[in-house]
């Protein structure tokens, strides 16, 4: 079966990615769309206090200092 992945959200691209890890067209086809999507459609809004708490803990988990 064929999908026409110009019809479907992001979201649902990338479900039908992680359900055939093997479609390697997909996969390509995913990263070509993402690429080519404004950051803020991709990712969202930031929180930016939430954010640089997020931050704070990778790094004092991951041992790097201020």
């Amino acid at each position: 079966m064929k999908y026409n992945f110009e019809n479907m959200t992001i979201t649902e691209f990338k479900k039908y990615v992680l359900e055939h890890r093997n479609d390697q067209v997909a996969f390509e086809e995913l990263m070509d769309c993402i690429d080519a999507q404004p950051v803020e459609k991709v990712y969202g809004q930031v929180d930016a206090e939430h954010f640089s708490s997020l931050l704070e803990e990778y790094q004092t988990r991951n041992g790097f200092t201020k």
